[in-house]
Parts: C-alpha cells; structure tokens; sequence
C-alpha cells in the first residue's frame, strides 16, 4: 500500500512528518510504502504579517486540505494548535499522536528570566495570547511582531533584532534545538502561562472512513482525550490560532485537570483551573464537560456598580469616568447627568433603568436580571446610579445578587446627595459651633416593611443635622413627626430640589413651616431634606445659584467635538449643559484621499471646514506616516474659530478665516485671491456643501476634495432625546446633519422651550426637515451661540 503525505515544507513540518511516517512503519514495515509531498501554504507565504490579518488558523491547512479532497494525497499531518475548529466535509482527524512537551519557552541571549527584563525589552511573537501572558509576567516589556520558520526566528535573535523570543518547546524538542551556544531557554510553566489549545500534539487528517487500520495503529487516545477538552473550550469562545485564549489539560488519578486563559476583551486575560473526576461521563465526554464548565466560567464579564454623584458630572470620579467609557453595556438611572453618557464608546449598550416616585421604567428584580444576563455573555457591565451605589441606592441588593451568581463586580463609590446637594446650597451639613455630626434617614421606607422603622421620638433627641433622602412627599409627615418626638418647632430646615444642577431650587424655614412652604414653591422630587441650625447658615454661604443662565437648561445636539466646545462657553455662564450627541463623525479611509495625502507638496493651499476635518487628516498623516515637513510650503484656509484653534493645536496658523463662518463667505471672500498657478486641497465630509467647489470650478482653479470623514446619526440617544428634551429651555442645532438628525427623533408634544440654531445655513436645513427654529445665531460659533441665548434671557427679564 501507497500513503502520500502533505505536509508543509518548512523543517519542522518535515521532522514531525517524519515522526508520523515512523509511527505507520513502525507498525506496518514493509507493508506501507510512504511518499512525502511538500506544500507550500498562504501562511508559508505571508511572513511578514500577523496570522490575524489575513486568515488566522486555516492559512496553514487550507492548501493540504484541498489536496486531500482532491485525492493527490492521502493524509496530512498537522500541528494541532494550527487546525481549524471545523474541518470541510468528508475529512476527519484520523489520528492523534501522544504529545511532546507543550509549554512554551523564552529563548534569550542573555539568560534573564522573564519576570527580570529591563523595562523596554523587545518580546518577539505574532501570538496575541503569548503577548498577554508574557506582559502579565512582565508589563514593561515591549512586543514586536515575529513570524518565520524557527531557525530565522532564532537568527533574528542572535542579530539583536530582539531581546527575547517566544516559542513553542515542542518545536524546540522535535528540531533538537535544546542547546546551543549563545541561547537561553526559560521554560515557562503551563500553570501561569496557559500553552495554546494542542500544542505539542501533531493531529493526521484524512478523507473520513479511509486509512482506518492505519491512523487507529498509531493513535493516542489519551492525547485525543486531552486534545477533544483544550479544541471544545476554544469552540465554545469562538476562539481561533491567534485569539487571546489558552487550554492545557492533563490527566491526573482522579480524571482531569486543566488550566484555562481568556481575555475577552483582548487586553487583561483571566485564568481558571478546574479539575474533574471519573463517575459521571467517561472519556471524550468527560473532555467536553470539563471544558464547557470553565469556558462558562472565563467568558462571564465584569460588573462595576459606580457612583454617578448628585448631578453635576464634574462630582463624578475619575474610575468612574473610567468604567464609563470603557463599558460595553451601560444600565443608568434618571439621577445621573445625562451628560456623563456624552463620553461612552459609540457601540456601547445604553439602557434606561430610571425609577422615580410613581414612575418605574423597570423593576429592581429585572435590573438585577439584566446585570447577571449580559455579564454571562462576556461583558463589561457598568450599573451607573445617582449618588453613591450604597447609600440608598439598592445597590447592596445588586452586588448580593451578582454575589451569589458568582459574578465579579466592583463597586465604585460617588458624592452622595445628601452632603453634596446641601453644599452646592450652601449648606454645610456638620459646623463645630452647630453639629459634630449629621444622619442620613431614607424618607421612603421600602414597602416590604410591615411597619415603619423611622423612631422620630429617637431621631428629634439627636444632636447634629438630620438630613432625609426620598422624602419630599413626606415632609409633613417627617415634620410633624419631629416635633411630636420633641423636635423645637422653630428649629431651621431645607429642601434642595435637583441639588447641584442648573435647576436646583432651595426652599427653607422654620420645621413647623417647612412643608407649606415647599409646597408653596412647588418643590418636587428629587430633593433633600435638611434638618437643623445648619440650614440658616445658607443665607451667608450660598454660591452656587447665581450667574446669567443659572436655571437654564440647554441641550447640545452636535457631535462630541462641538458639543464640547459648546459645554465649555456655558459653564461659566452657569447653565446646564446637557450633551447629548445625535451625530458623530467616523474617518474615511479611501485609495483617493490616501493617494492626495502623499502628495501634499503639490498643493499650495488645504481647506478645513470643520474641526473635525483637521483632527481626521492629521490623524490619516500619523497612520500614513507622512512627514508634516512636507506642509512647509503649504497655506490654510479654514472657517470657524474653532476649525481655527484646532488647527493651531497642531502647530499651524490659519492664512485666511472669512470674515462670517461659512462655505459661501469663504467661496466669495478667498477664492478671488487665488491665482491659476495654486492648487487646493479642499478637506471636507462625506456630505458637504457645493458652495466651495462650485466657485473654485468657476474661478479655473485646480483642487482635490479627500473626504476624511462623514457625520452618522446615533439611534441610541432617540428615547433619551424624547425623554429629556421637554424638559429643556433651549436646544441646541449646530450643522444641517445635526438639524436632519434631530428632526429624525424628535416628538415636540410637552416642549415650551425653544429651538437655537447656529447660523442660517443649518436653520434653512431645519425648517425643510419641519423643525420651527426660535432663534438663529448672528455669529457662527459656540461664543455666539451663548450670545443668542443670553440675549433671548434679557429679553424674557424685560419684557
């Protein structure tokens, strides 16, 4: 009998064959005649990029796969680490072979351990799973892409390319590479660095129900019942050659044993180890079992339970801003500042959880459903409240569920309004001449309570301020309830509505008036109630509720880089800003627009229109790598203050800003300047205007547009914008995508504010999407865009 085997032509795809061809000899003698066929694979020919880009697992076997099929050959031997998790119809791994040592090893030329490299070191693989395991060991390394056989791996070192290199011991063993003069080899425990699934195992392939005496002749059950657990748990992660993942199962006296890692979201892997005894199933299915119980396990996200602060997002912390824009699903309330979602990545999940008095948008025991569910889809789970997580916020609730479903969260705390909301009121809620100290009391007991826990009689004897969370409703209650528990009438109190926002409103008086009062004043939730001599200190101490558009609350529609600019005019004009970006901008990456850019010494002058076109063309020039000496010769005409500054920020100024910020201004004022002999770059959007070209094309003179960018909508933010948006004083158009984009969400019933629009540009865009805009700014930036604002509240005060 004739076998002929594939095999790739690299050395130590030729030593394992050998070792295969040996096995079947050994067994048959005489009997067998082997040929070897070599073949060359699209990752034999891709050297110098990683397997990732383009094919992952199957660039080694695809070739050797169709010759099988095509019957040119009659097996294959692989590396099992390099196969693919499904195979074509008709093939089947036909046998496995017992397996070679399967750790990995780091081969230096100086002998220091991994863990001792000096800061910098350059690391050789192309493994994104030895990447993280190796930075785990030592994050001051450096990582460098290696690909190639093992002999120009290890040359590539010897040269000083690098200063360590991963590889596979098996490798090593089966090339006789152990030793050798110049070279150290650290082996690296399969406990702490998780070798690849079926490493150091060579796997035959071949047509199903051919060669059976042959491959059951020389297969290894036990490297088969290893192999079938380390080939499940990448199958249940989706995982492939390069995906950050690891398996290395053994077995032991009991059954088995194995060591697991995963990286879901490719930077911070996580290890597991489970070992699973003999009783239950046997063999393959006791391989599959145990690999499924800890695929469960390392795929299950993280939820972080964090604190959003009272209202003002500045009170936020920075892990909390962290986790924010980090997260891959983010589960708020309607306490936080709607802002604080402005900062969130463009994929992520926003999901509404807010629960006010009489309003629930969803129950707690759903909430607390929804954590455990999409963290067991591998997430990363933000749970963002109002306040502190655990001070009457339920979140102790949520940590015991996730708890007890063996879920990792992490708590991170934020301001509490019961201290914070007083402050901005001006209010302090401790004074060594008035109270050493302050208690925080829910105003609203949880229904699940027979009975009221609230002793007043107890809480009236106590000598620092008082302060009630949730108990606006109840104020006459609470009131009365200290007085008749002895409470002195007179005894000064508050009420902060919205602390720390532009709507905070401040009610006060004497404990036997206070609930007439805010009811006088309409004081609705959420508020704080403050209780003792404290409160009078607010007359002297109030700072917060002052300044020109203190009360107002504008919303911003634009894109993040405008909305930006926007927030940071009406801060300290002491408005609420309330960033809720309908559009984006995303980069376009096209032959045209490359093939413009490395060629900028052919234009005398580039056009910005937009601050998000300079930001994206420096951005294509880093990715391009382009040297911006080559802007040396080159003028800039832009629009705008803000296109003006951004420019600026990277180190040029502006030649020519038209006189009003606008593609015409600039068509009719710039381009009668220009002379046959320049050439323009016009840096634009997708979707810009005509204005500019049609003039440029008017004039004779030559230009190029590189659209580097183009405006999306963000369908996420439309149940936010309906929700919030009739609640706002002014809101805020900014572009013609902006106006389109709004328009597309919006529900005007419930809104008595008004529209503001930047310029007559995006007003005419408005009002042909059906939008009646109240004001148009007279000045085409954030700056006149206040200016229209304020003007419009000096006119409500006088008239």
């Amino acid at each position: 009998m004739k076998i002929r085997i594939g095999t790739r032509k690299s050395r130590l795809a030729m030593v394992q064959t050998e070792i295969v061809k040996k096995a079947v000899e050994e067994k048959f003698g005489a009997g067998v005649e082997i040929e070897i066929v070599p073949i060359t694979t699209q990752g034999d020919r891709n050297l110098n990029r990683s397997l990732t880009s383009f094919g992952g697992k199957g660039v080694f076997t695809k070739e050797l796969e169709e010759q099988l099929l095509e019957g040119t050959i009659d097996i294959a031997v692989h590396s099992a680490k390099d196969m693919p998790m499904e195979f074509p119809e008709g093939l089947c791994i036909g046998a496995v072979l017992e397996r070679e040592d399967p750790r990995d090893v780091l081969v230096t030329g100086n002998g220091v351990r991994a863990a001792n490299l000096a800061p910098g070191s350059v690391i050789g693989t192309s493994s994104l799973r030895r990447e993280l395991q190796i930075k785990a060991i030592n994050p001051q390394v450096q990582i460098r892409l290696l690909r190639g056989n093992v002999e120009t791996r290890l040359e590539k070192l010897k040269s000083g390319e690098y200063d360590g290199i991963l590889l596979a011991a098996a490798g090593l063993k089966r090339l006789d590479i152990t030793r050798q003069e110049g070279l150290f080899f650290e082996y690296l425990d399969t406990d702490s660095f998780v070798p690849a699934a079926g490493q150091g195992i060579l796997a035959v392939e071949t047509r199903t129900g051919e060669l059976e005496e042959i491959m059951k002749a020389i297969h290894c059950e036990t490297a088969a019942q290893i192999l079938e657990a380390e080939r499940t748990f990448l199958t249940a992660l989706g995982g492939g050659c390069n995906a950050p993942c690891g398996a290395h199962c053994e077995t032991t006296e009991k059954g088995l044993k194995m060591n697991v890692m995963y990286a879901a979201d490719g930077k911070h892997p996580v290890f597991k180890a489970m070992e699973i005894a003999e009783g239950g199933p046997s063999g393959r299915r006791l391989s599959r079992e145990l690999a499924e119980k800890l695929a469960e396990q390392v795929s299950v996200g993280k939820v972080v339970l964090a604190g959003a602060g009272p209202g003002d997002k500045g009170l936020m912390s920075q892990k909390a801003w962290e986790a924010v824009r980090n997260a891959d699903v983010i589960l708020y309330d309607s306490l936080i500042s709607p802002s604080i979602l402005n900062e969130a990545r463009l994929d992520a999940e926003l999901i509404y959880v807010g629960k006010r008095m009489g309003s629930h948008s969803m129950k707690q025991e759903e909430i607390s459903r929804l954590l455990v569910e999409q963290a067991r889809q591998g997430k990363y789970v933000l749970r963002l409240k109002g306040g502190d997580p655990y001070i009457f916020g339920r979140g102790g609730e949520e940590a015991m569920e996730l708890a007890e479903r063996s879920i990792p969260f992490e708590i991170v705390p934020g301001v509490s309004s019961c201290y914070g909301a007083p402050a901005y009121s001006g209010i302090p809620v401790t004074d060594r001449r008035m109270a050493s100290s302050f208690h925080v009391i829910t105003g609203h007991e949880g229904s699940h309570k027979e009975t009221g826990s609230l002793d007043y009689s107890v809480l009236a004897k106590e000598e620092g301020t008082l302060v009630f969370l949730m108990g606006v409703h109840s104020l006459e209650k609470i009131a009365s309830g200290l007085i008749a528990g002895g409470k002195d009438p007179a005894t000064p109190a508050a009420v902060v509505e919205n602390g720390t926002t532009g709507a905070q409103r401040t009610a006060t008086g004497r404990l036997d008036q206070i609930g007439e009062i805010a009811e006088a004043a309409h004081i609705g939730t959420p508020a704080v109630i403050v209780i003792g001599q404290v409160a009078e200190l607010r007359e002297k101490l109030s700072w917060f509720e002052n300044g020109p558009l203190f009360g107002k609350r504008v919303l911003f529609t634009g894109t993040r880089q405008m909305v930006k600019q926007l927030e940071e005019v009406f801060l300290p004009l002491k408005a609420e800003p309330v960033c809720l970006s309908l559009i984006e901008t995303e980069g376009l990456v096209t032959e045209k627009t490359s093939a413009c850019l490395s060629r900028l010494e052919d234009y005398t002058w580039i056009v910005f229109t937009s601050s998000n076109g300079v930001l994206e063309f420096f951005r294509q020039l880093r990715q391009l790598e382009l040297d911006h000496r080559k802007l040396g010769q080159v003028k800039f005409a832009v629009i705008g203050k803000g296109t003006e500054k951004t420019l600026r920020d990277f180190g040029f100024i502006a030649d020519f800003v038209p006189s009003v910020y606008s593609s015409q201004a600039l068509a009719k004022e710039w381009v009668p300047t220009l002379t046959v002999r320049d050439r323009v770059l016009f840096v634009r959007a997708k979707e810009s205007s005509r204005d500019l070209p049609r003039a440029l094309n008017q004039a004779g003179i030559a230009w190029d547009g590189a659209a580097v960018y183009q405006t999306v909508t963000d369908q996420r933010r439309e149940d936010e914008l309906r929700r919030l948006g009739k609640d706002m004083d002014y809101i805020v158009l900014s572009s013609g995508s902006g106006a389109r984009a709004f328009a597309s969400m919006w529900k005007p019933e419930g809104f008595h504010g008004k529209i503001v629009s930047i310029g007559p540009v995006t007003t005419k865009e408005a009002e042909k999407a059906g939008i009646r805009v109240d004001i148009t700014a007279a000045v085409f930036t954030a700056e006149g865009i206040a200016e229209a604002v304020l003007a419009d509240v000096r006119k409500e005060k006088e008239g």
